[in-house]
């Protein structure tokens, strides 16, 4: 196993309520097996989580990646409480797992896809596009952010940024991504984003959970009239989200383990959208669990995505293409907003708002060693066999 750290240049400063940032760090998984078959993995790319990579990965070999993963995953956490490490050790595992998941296919000359439903045809997949809570066209500090956000003339420039997307892409579907500085930051820049790109686009609002629960419910009053998708994480946990009334909601903050999906079920939350990903859930089996079990509790899955490299971006169009996880809310994905990536241009496109990759074994790609190379923020970490 080696494990390699990344950083992702952004085509523009991404302010969120958690983050202000150019770049985003990724942690990959490169899996080889001892036929030479390779596998690759990715989570999140704090150096904390990057280090549970390698300690867990050290557990991982001499274990067969095809027939062994339900093993390493009980050893890992047999329930979710034996997860000492919360959502940082679930990430982990997940880079793990997805590379045993593209190993094990490639092994098999399958695709990733046709693992989880063999008659899952390689097809486009819409895609919503992230947007970040203000375009201030230069680096800037929190603190500048919250004074430029002040002015709630310079929200339309989110507009700008999103019709620029649009034109290149043919995105319809965009995710704004809250600050949560104030309901009227994010209704003026909503409010652009409907005039700009008509009534028939998608727009979600996701303030991260940043807003009490009525400053929440401030929020979806006041963005009635623009006919949102859905509100994701406007207020904090289950309870909070059960006290709102008026719009669809979604979450991928407070419902991210088995147990919660019962929870929002009993709390009456029927039809939320539980926006589930790889890294959160701890791998491609219990994202599939996941979505299966909450379509039978009256819950809408689909697919929570950030801005990732082309292996975690690869996985998504995988998991949406068998499991029909972009219906009816197109999966997430910030692959347009990366200046580079580890794979050349071109192997994954978003044209039409319609993601694609290619077929093939696996993910149906593997990073370019010049481009992971060229990416990467810290020496790889190499686990080998005793």
């Amino acid at each position: 196993a080696t494990i390699h750290r990344i950083a992702l240049p952004l085509r523009h400063l991404y302010v969120s309520a958690m983050y202000v940032t150019p770049k985003q760090d990724r942690t990959l998984v490169e899996l080889r097996l001892d036929d030479g078959t390779t596998g690759w993995g990715e989570t999140v790319g704090t150096p904390d989580c990057a280090a549970l990579v390698a300690s867990l990965a050290r557990t991982w070999i001499g274990r067969d990646a095809l027939h062994e993963r339900a093993a390493l995953r009980r050893r890992f956490a047999r329930i979710s409480f034996d997860n000492r490490h919360g959502r940082n050790g679930l990430a982990a595992h997940a880079a793990l797992d997805l590379a045993a998941w593209d190993a094990a296919s490639r092994h098999l000359g399958l695709s990733l896809r046709a693992m989880l439903n063999t008659a899952a045809p390689n097809r486009p997949v819409p895609v919503a596009c992230p947007l970040p809570a203000a375009v201030p066209g230069r680096a800037m500090t929190r603190a500048e952010i919250t004074a430029h956000m002040a002015d709630t003339s310079l929200a339309p420039r989110v507009a700008d940024l999103a019709a620029e997307i649009a034109a290149a892409h043919g995105i319809t579907a965009f995710k704004y991504k809250s600050a949560g500085t104030g309901v009227a930051w994010d209704l003026a820049a909503l409010t652009a984003l409907r005039e700009r790109l008509g009534s028939q686009a998608r727009l979600r609002c996701d303030p991260n959970a940043a807003y009490s629960t009525d400053e929440a419910q401030a929020l979806l009053d006041a963005t009635a009239p623009l006919r949102l998708e859905f509100h994701e994480d406007p207020a904090d946990g289950i309870e909070g989200l059960a006290r709102l009334r008026g719009a669809k909601l979604a979450t991928n903050m407070c419902v991210i383990a088995p147990e919660h999906l019962a929870a929002a079920h009993r709390r009456g939350l029927r039809g939320l959208v539980v926006l589930a990903d790889i890294f959160y859930w701890g791998g491609i089996g219990p994202l599939r669990d996941a979505a299966a079990a909450a379509r039978l509790l009256g819950l809408t899955p689909a697919l929570h995505s950030f801005y990732e490299s082309a292996v975690a971006t690869a996985a998504n169009l995988h998991l949406a293409q068998a499991l029909g996880l972009d219906v009816p809310h197109p999966m997430d994905c910030g692959t347009t907003s990366l200046t580079e990536d580890v794979v050349a241009p071109g192997t994954l496109t978003v044209t039409d708002g319609l993601l694609r990759g290619p077929d093939g074994p696996g993910l149906g790609l593997a990073p370019d060693p010049a481009r992971l190379a060229a990416l990467t923020v810290a020496p790889p970490v190499v686990i080998r066999a005793p």
